[in-house]
């Protein structure tokens, strides 16, 4: 018959650095978006940023002008800058969920087995006809006994990220950028 060891038990829980196996994956979580959004606050400022000032991308296009008509009387080129800012995909990436799973498993099995076999022969022969007596003697013994202990752990640590928009503020600024930027030029040739 199998007992459970409480006291075993007691002990493997004890040796285990929960606090340290808690802590470990929320800490990674916080220092992973910490990471994140200071590659995204070098991101803006190594790339749409540059000397102070916006960078923009800059193109001519030409565009046909109109008597009230609709009749075409020649074309004008023009100038447009749009903030490089808002024609990019901004790379802000938030961690959304984590989740940290610890299970253990403790079993024991403890087995006792005994067996004892005994037999007894002795040969003798006695006077009385045809009455004959045999006896056999044998003695043997057997005993097992087997105790196993498993400890079974998992440890999942899991997280979910995704994109997220630019802030509102930085879309504010955007916006600004690209009214400000977007109007076109009439260039002198």
């Amino acid at each position: 018959m199998a007992t459970v060891d409480n006291d075993m038990i007691g002990s493997v829980m004890n040796a285990l650095p929960l606090d340290r196996m808690i802590a470990g994956p929320l800490q990674a979580m916080v220092q992973a978006q910490v990471a994140a959004s200071q590659s995204y606050a070098d991101f803006l400022m190594g790339v749409c940023v540059e000397n102070g000032k916006a960078v923009a991308i800059e193109f001519n296009y030409d565009e046909t002008v109109t008597d009230e008509q609709g009749a075409a009387k020649g074309t004008v080129s023009k100038t447009m800058r749009i903030p490089l800012m808002a024609a990019i995909a901004h790379p802000n990436i938030v961690i959304e969920e984590g989740n940290v799973e610890f299970e253990v498993t403790i079993s024991q099995q403890a087995e006792s087995s005994s067996e004892t076999a005994g037999e007894v022969s002795t040969a003798a022969s006695f006077g009385f006809g045809k009455f004959k007596m045999e006896l056999k003697g044998q003695v043997s013994h057997k005993s097992t006994q087997t105790r196993k202990t498993d400890t079974r752990a998992r440890y999942a640590f899991n997280t979910k990220v995704r994109r997220m928009e630019p802030p509102e503020a930085l879309m504010r600024v955007i916006d600004a950028l690209t009214e400000a930027a977007s109007k076109p030029v009439t260039s002198s040739s």
